[in-house]
């Protein structure tokens, strides 16, 4: 193998599959990435055996080949590099890296020892427009359960039926659904749960993956392709639980504030709430009383007035104020639209410009 190839190129790419390498690893070969030709230009692939990643590069290639090359001294060296185009040659099991004024031999492993990446059979391709997947991951993953005590929540669920894909998250105190309109119809109902990390990388990812995506689901793993880059995940086995049932049926009280004086609000009642879990509360009255309210036997208490709109029943409900500030955090319609159905019950939020998203917050018991 002998390749050339711009250093600002090369670099873009190893950082795009470096993320995927393994980290604690009982084959030293996880902790590599594979550098080979195909194509007429340079493939890298990294994989810890859950997620693998290719991407290709542009390359004058004057030999083929391939080895894998430990993805930290490998990264490292051509971040520090400063000069504009670097070579790269396979000699025996080292890799000899040269440039204007730097060279280099770093020990590599046999390409024949890299654990191969799935494919994915094409069965069926769904296609997406970047920007809205952008959109749509962001205000889902929020809600992704951290833990895995239960497996199915610790992903985001995709439910694809007609033209319609709906994802949706819940880490049973929250819940969070967006639905996209899909280019073409899917003829048959599809439906899968993919874990939070792979979705976290795609998100990392979406910034460079051009006008739109595609998603690839197979049997036990997805594929995402995203420009010069194809990213293949396993799924998370089981069936994602029935949220339509939690979803408020009548809603008693609307409120409509402005996102920047919410966010405020709750940031500041926040500072206040750190040593009762968070715990914030709402006084909602007609025509336009909003209250956040935190205290602390220790630090003392606050209360915010927020301007805004609000119909229907008074109404004075709890809440954990990071899940308030993770969705506004994402959202960016400049109104909040939050409404109610009773001080126990779940409340619906969303920004007034998606009505294809929601999100549903559990309350918190009100302690007198």
């Amino acid at each position: 193998m002998k390749v050339s190839c711009i250093k600002e190129n090369l670099a873009k790419g190893l950082g795009i599959v470096g993320r995927s390498v393994g980290t604690k690893v009982t084959l030293p070969v996880l902790s590599n990435i594979l550098l080979k030709t195909e194509k007429g230009g340079l493939k890298l692939s990294a994989t810890d055996l859950e997620i693998g990643i290719h991407t290709w590069i542009g390359a004058k290639v004057d030999a083929d080949g391939a080895i894998t090359i430990p993805s930290k001294i490998l990264l490292d060296y051509v971040n520090t590099n400063s000069d504009k185009k670097i070579t790269m040659e396979l000699k025996e099991a080292n890799l000899h890296l040269e440039s204007d004024h730097f060279k280099a031999n770093i020990k590599g492993i046999d390409a024949a020892e890299f654990p191969t990446i799935p494919e994915v059979k094409k069965k069926t391709g769904i296609d997406i427009v970047a920007v809205d997947f952008l959109r749509a991951v962001g205000k889902t993953l929020i809600a992704v359960a951290l833990d895995e005590s239960r497996p199915v929540l610790s992903g985001i669920y995709f439910s694809i039926h007609g033209d319609i894909l709906k994802m949706a998250a819940t880490d049973s105190y929250r819940l969070a659904e967006q639905e996209l309109k899909l280019s073409k119809k899917i003829e048959e109902d599809i439906s899968f749960i993919v874990p939070q990390r792979t979705m976290a990388e795609i998100l990392r990812l979406l910034s460079d993956a051009g006008d739109k995506i595609t998603i690839f689901p197979g049997e036990n793993q997805v594929e995402f392709s995203l420009g010069e880059t194809v990213l293949v995940s396993r799924l998370i086995e089981g069936a994602f639980p029935d949220y339509q049932q939690i979803i408020p049926g009548k809603l008693t009280t609307k409120m409509t504030v402005v996102k920047s004086e919410i966010t405020s609000a709750i940031k500041m009642a926040s500072l206040f709430a750190r040593e009762s879990a968070n715990n914030i509360k709402l006084k909602v009255e007609a025509p336009s009383k909003i209250s956040v309210i935190a205290s602390s036997p220790h630090l003392g208490d606050n209360v915010s007035e927020v301007s805004g709109v609000v119909t229907g029943e008074k109404i004075e409900i709890a809440f954990n104020a990071k899940f308030i500030l993770d969705i506004l955090a994402v959202e960016d319609s400049e109104k909040i639209i939050l409404e109610f159905s009773g001080g126990l019950s779940p409340a619906m939020l969303r920004g007034e410009k998606h009505a294809d998203y929601f999100y549903i917050i559990m309350p918190l018991r009100i302690e007198d």
